[in-house]
């Protein structure tokens, strides 16, 4: 499988600098026009057309972000995602995710708010050319130091540096759903698959945390979008360190005092119930 960055083919811009026409979709978030790879530079330098630059991180990512304060994940959040996704009591939903790459075969494949890069990194390997983009320049620095087949990109899932009708699967795992971004960048026919919180996802931890549990709410409904087909997949598992699945939830800095000292009690762990929903779109071709 060739890298996005070695099929190339070569053009000019308007500072003569030469460009690589790659299998890139990437766009210019100040233009809009496409994104390219300097030939010239040795490939750490992205151009568009209007002279507009953005620099590569010695790690491989790209800041494509018109912020300028820190946003998104701390350094300490990432990692405490990291430990725990690694413990693997989330890879059974992320075979259901990638049971359904295996059937759709994607050529450009887009997690958004990809975090860490921990599911971005398995579902790479069923697609031609990957792209994860979260707005932490920590998460993303995180991902791209643990992942050279993906373009990870700081950047915004609400304005997506991607040309319309450019990507075969768009991933989005307990983020927030764009989605009119979401419907401009599929292709006719593409793929939008989110994961989402089930009602009873964490519904031991939250018991130990709060007086009264709320469940969770049923996932958004999308207008523009097709849905084609929903899978629940649940499991109880036991936790060994509850305060790391604490630390990588919004309840750790949302739950009383008291809550957090009954769960740092429980010094044997403790079951907690995973609860997802898968839920698969298609964008109708027109």
């Amino acid at each position: 499988m060739k890298d996005i960055h070695t099929m190339i083919h070569s053009k000019n811009i308007q500072t003569n600098k030469k460009t690589e026409k790659s299998d890139s979709i990437l766009i210019c978030p100040i233009c809009g026009d496409d994104l390219l790879i300097n030939e010239d530079s040795g490939q750490k330098n992205f151009s568009c057309k209007n002279n507009h630059s953005f620099d590569r991180a010695k790690s491989g990512y790209l800041n494509l972000s018109h912020k300028q304060k820190v946003s998104g994940d701390n350094k300490d959040m990432v990692l405490a995602r990291t430990r725990f996704l690694e413990e693997g009591y989330y890879s059974f939903m992320a075979d259901e995710v990638i049971n359904l790459l295996k059937k759709l075969h994607p050529e450009n494949l887009i997690d958004i708010g990809c975090g860490e890069g921990w599911y971005t990194r398995q579902f790479s390997k069923y697609a031609d050319h990957t792209y994860g983009v979260d707005l932490s320049k920590e998460a993303i620095l995180h991902a791209s130091k643990n992942d050279n087949k993906t373009q990870y990109i700081v950047a915004s899932i609400y304005r997506l540096p991607f040309r319309a009708d450019s990507a075969d699967v768009i991933v989005s795992i307990f983020t927030p759903i764009p989605e009119e971004e979401i419907y401009r960048v599929l292709k006719p026919g593409g793929t939008f698959i989110s994961v989402s919180p089930g009602v009873m996802h964490h519904y031991e931890l939250k018991e130990v945390l709060y007086d009264k549990v709320r469940l969770n709410d049923e996932p958004v409904r999308l207008d523009r979008l097709r849905k084609a087909e929903v899978l629940k997949s649940s499991l109880k598992v036991h936790v060994k360190d509850p305060m790391s699945l604490l630390d990588m939830t919004p309840y750790r800095y949302k739950c009383p005092k008291e809550g957090l000292q009954r769960l740092e009690e429980k010094k044997d762990g403790l079951n907690v119930t995973f609860d997802f929903i898968i839920s698969v779109y298609r964008k109708e071709a027109e």
